[in-house]
């Protein structure tokens, strides 16, 4: 059985009944490449908006479920791209192998077929990328002007106002002033944003390290669970001002 229908069945068992809305279900997508890979959907089918995530390097964890559920009750569309192709880790060993077996170019591709899948129906789309996933949801931002929104958490991102001249919306940044350097590169990108032309928003919040609402980061040692709800009460709010 797939790792990420298992991890669907748990959450649905933990969470209870969910709202009413198409029940979670695989998508077989082709890049431009005619490469096909699986992607999951969830959330009203008649959304006229949806959010394309774009997981951390653990992969297909809970918690990635868990934002997706998160957002298909506030009555998104939400297409959760799987660049693992089905593989998933727990530890940080098992993500760094995960990861160094990626391919960037082939991820790029799968991520703009999600992107397009996305923008069926005429649906509004935005972006959602978690840590690993950031850099690869801002630059698919950057190539695909149908995203008319982008939402960082605590990732890489650039400070070339020249590159984000090419978003079509603004871009919401969530990071902690504990991971590295990320209070002066924020300030950066939003400063960079600001002189592209769409603008950015920046949260640091206050004493949460890099991860802080991935539970297998750091065994949990940096889990901040009310960091991470002020996260998403920031995201929900910001995806609500741009796609509604």
């Amino acid at each position: 059985m797939n790792p990420f229908n298992i991890v669907w069945a748990l959450c649905l068992a933990l969470f209870g009944a969910l709202p009413v809305f198409s029940a979670p279900r695989s998508v077989t997508l082709a890049t431009a490449g005619s490469a096909s890979f699986v992607s999951y959907v969830t959330g009203p089918e008649t959304a006229s908006a949806c959010v394309v995530l774009v997981h951390d390097w653990f992969g297909v964890s809970p918690s990635y479920i868990e934002a997706a559920e998160r957002l298909a009750r506030r009555g998104y569309c939400v297409l959760a791209v799987d660049l693992y192709n089905g593989h998933t880790a727990t530890t940080h060993e098992e993500a760094s192998a995960l990861l160094g077996a990626l391919d960037s170019n082939l991820a790029s591709e799968k991520i703009d077929a999600a992107i397009k899948f996305a923008g069926g129906r005429h649906r509004k789309v935005a972006i959602l990328g978690f840590s690993m996933g950031v850099k690869h949801a801002l630059a698919a931002a950057l190539r695909n002007r149908s995203v008319e929104a982008t939402v960082l958490w605590y990732g890489e991102t650039t400070k070339s106002a020249d590159s984000l001249r090419a978003l079509s919306g603004p871009v919401l940044l969530i990071d902690g002033s504990k991971d590295g350097s990320a209070l002066e590169d924020s300030l950066a990108f939003a400063k960079a944003a600001d002189t592209a032309g769409p603008g950015a928003e920046i949260y640091i919040y206050p004493g949460a390290a890099h991860a802080f609402a991935q539970p297998l980061f750091n065994q949990g040692k940096t889990y901040d669970p009310v960091a991470a709800e002020t996260g998403w009460k920031l995201t929900e709010d910001f995806l609500d001002r741009r796609l509604r």
